[in-house]
């Protein structure tokens, strides 16, 4: 052991017998008559004094660890309100996202269902358009882009 920690233990066993002696009135009671304390009465103070300390410090640590509880608790409702909103939030997005790709599939089959009907009038039609007037004449070196 080190020399610091060996004057570290000394002081603490200094203290703890000062204090001690405190605790029992250095044997003397308040108008300096010295009282005779045994041992057991020593031991017994000590003792109850022991006790309180440990119910008190027990109580103190119950107080939180109840207190703990209810802010986990407190938390815990939040997070669960929050993911609440979220969940929501998500299906309404969801129930409009599935409206508009209904929207699009129904353009989608118009659109296809107008193209493949004006292919059908072309490529079957008995009148076709002459194709100067389909499209625009093109001047010399004009080129298509």
């Amino acid at each position: 052991m080190t020399d610091m920690n060996l004057i570290t233990l000394n002081e603490v066993e200094r203290r703890l017998e000062e204090a001690l002696r405190t605790f029992a009135g250095n044997g003397s009671s308040a108008d300096g008559v010295v009282a005779e304390i045994t041992a057991g009465e020593r031991i017994d103070k000590i003792g109850n004094l022991t006790a309180l300390a440990v119910v008190d410090a027990s109580e103190r640590t119950a107080k939180d660890i109840e207190e703990a509880a209810q802010a986990a608790v407190s938390i815990a409702r939040d997070i669960t309100a929050e993911a609440q909103q979220l969940a929501a939030d998500l299906r309404a997005n969801g129930r409009k996202i599935s409206e508009h790709l209904k929207d699009f599939a129904l353009l989608a089959r118009k659109v296809s269902t107008a193209m493949r009907n004006t292919r059908a009038e072309v490529l079957n039609g008995e009148e076709t358009l002459p194709r100067t007037t389909v499209l625009p004449p093109m001047r010399e070196g004009e080129v298509i882009q």
